[in-house]
């Protein structure tokens, strides 16, 4: 057969290029037939007819077993990109076109301490938007079209997102009422010797995050375990840990600011400047589409509660 270019003939038929690439992963006609829910001649025949497509064999053909041509070999990984972008296409096709809501992905500290206890006077103003929350450290790839909204703890440096700073963020030492009562004198940072440290071992930022080292160096004081002891790796579980009472968490005064209004922990030490963390919160969206009205309307609500 002629070697003529793709460009020229136009590309094979989809049905085709996803049976090979069923049959490539489960090397096996049968287990492809299976996954596609067609027959396994079916499978046969439509490899078949894209090795004839370009004259060249796809696999060895074996009694037992199926094997990768070198050409197939090559074809597969390429393809199977293909094949997942383009599901993937579909996906964000279909929540564009399913949407009725607005998703906010957010960390998950953040997400159940400082926004969903904020959502009310969001369905206050705006009853008729739906708000859905993803609570996850993971960064999250908006190509899907799942995620409407991101919020970023970090430097902002967010690559064909369209970014915003909401607000800065410090650090200090909480810990229970119940300890304070029972410490029966005025805290001093020496005093931090006698009780439990409670760490947080960030997901993402590691070394550059605040921890008891920087504040304690800060505050002029040293603790045995400055860099051991109790660890949690989400910021909410040491402030909840240091409200039961189990030791003294050094926190965001964004991630803390409502339990000390509602008397569930005190702040330490507050005539000490707080750790600044040299990271923002932002809030981040797509930047190569319009976001819709109730996309619009969520964020100018995220601005406006991260000012008060």
């Amino acid at each position: 057969m002629p070697n003529v270019s793709t460009t020229q003939r136009g590309t094979p038929p989809l049905n085709w290029l996803r049976a090979f690439e069923a049959a490539s992963r489960h090397l096996s006609f049968k287990r492809a037939a299976e996954e596609l829910n067609v027959t396994p001649a079916a499978i046969s025949q439509q490899v078949r007819q894209l090795e004839d497509y370009f004259g060249i064999r796809l696999f060895d053909r074996n009694p037992r077993a199926l094997t990768l041509t070198g050409v197939g070999a090559l074809a597969l990984p390429l393809l199977a990109a293909g094949m997942s972008n383009i599901l993937a296409a579909c996906q964000a096709m279909q929540n564009a076109a399913s949407k009725d809501y607005v998703v906010i992905t957010a960390p998950p500290s953040f997400a159940l301490k400082w926004l969903v206890p904020r959502l009310e006077t969001f369905r206050n103003v705006h009853e008729k938007i739906e708000v859905r929350i993803d609570a996850r450290d993971e960064l999250t790839d908006f190509k899907n079209g799942w995620a409407d909204i991101g919020i970023r703890y970090g430097t902002g440096k967010y690559t064909d997102l369209h970014v915003e700073p909401l607000f800065d963020d410090s650090y200090f030492p909480v810990c229970s009422p119940k300890l304070i009562d029972a410490h029966g004198k005025a805290f001093e940072p020496d005093d931090l010797q006698r009780y439990s440290l409670l760490h947080v071992d960030w997901p993402a930022l590691q070394s550059a995050a605040p921890n008891w080292a920087m504040w304690l160096h800060a505050a002029r004081t040293t603790h045995p375990d400055a860099h051991t002891g109790h660890r949690f790796t989400s910021e909410m579980m040491a402030l909840d840990a240091a409200i039961s009472g189990f030791g003294i968490a050094l926190v965001s005064s964004r991630i803390a600011e409502l339990d000390i209004e509602a008397g569930r922990v005190r702040r330490l030490f507050s005539d000490l400047a707080p750790l600044k963390s040299g990271f923002r919160y932002y809030l981040v969206r797509p930047n190569d589409t319009k976001p819709r009205d109730e996309v619009m309307q969520v964020c100018d609500w995220l601005r406006i509660e991260s000012t008060t």
